[in-house]
């Protein structure tokens, strides 16, 4: 007979998320995080499949979580949305701004040294949705003829997203970027008006 399950699964990816949110994926050994999520070395072998499976169950957590709340006006707004999203960037209380810059951001830099193929295709979807996310919202403020090329000016956003959030980490403070989304915005607004 299985012995009951001494946690939560969804409590302890939401805790797993900000401990590999905070201290970053190589910094956390397996007995930081079982101290930090209540999770005990078995839990983060058999049910998540190691270290590495738990990151990317709380990579998923992290992307449902923005993809559902900051990238979801996005799907039928234009560019008044596209600079919502920006200035959440910078923004107290906003999903997507952190002293710790962005999981997805933090994610694919760390990977640059550990090489890990199913952490590079969880941060390249994240970038790949937020670009269409971008694009189509751009899509619906070009006109006819278009004013502005949509899949390159969204591609261009998504690397000033990444700039942001480098800077947010880099300076420890969700205000960081401030003055690249300024930037970005006032000049979506200039194309909004033309």
């Amino acid at each position: 007979m299985a012995r009951p399950k001494s946690y939560d699964r969804e409590d302890a990816i939401a805790k797993a998320c900000m401990a590999f949110w905070q201290h970053g994926y190589q910094a956390l050994g397996v007995r930081e995080l079982e101290r930090l999520t209540g999770l005990n070395q078995f839990a983060i072998r058999s049910e998540f499949g190691g270290k590495e499976g738990l990151y990317l169950e709380a990579l998923r957590y992290y992307v449902d979580a923005a993809m559902t709340e900051e990238f979801a006006p996005m799907k039928t707004g234009g560019i008044a949305e596209v600079m919502a999203f920006f200035r959440g960037l910078v923004a107290d209380g906003s999903l997507t701004s952190s002293d710790f810059g962005c999981l997805i951001v933090n994610t694919g830099i760390e990977n640059a040294r550990v090489q890990s193929e199913r952490l590079d295709e969880a941060a390249r979807a994240y970038w790949t949705a937020l670009e269409a996310h971008f694009r189509q919202a751009l899509e619906r403020d070009a006109g006819q003829p278009a004013r502005f090329d949509p899949e390159t000016l969204a591609k261009a956003l998504v690397s000033a997203v990444m700039g942001i959030h480098a800077q947010n980490r880099a300076q420890q403070s969700n205000r960081a970027g401030r003055y690249l989304v300024d930037m970005v915005c006032a000049n979506l607004a200039a194309l909004e008006q033309t």
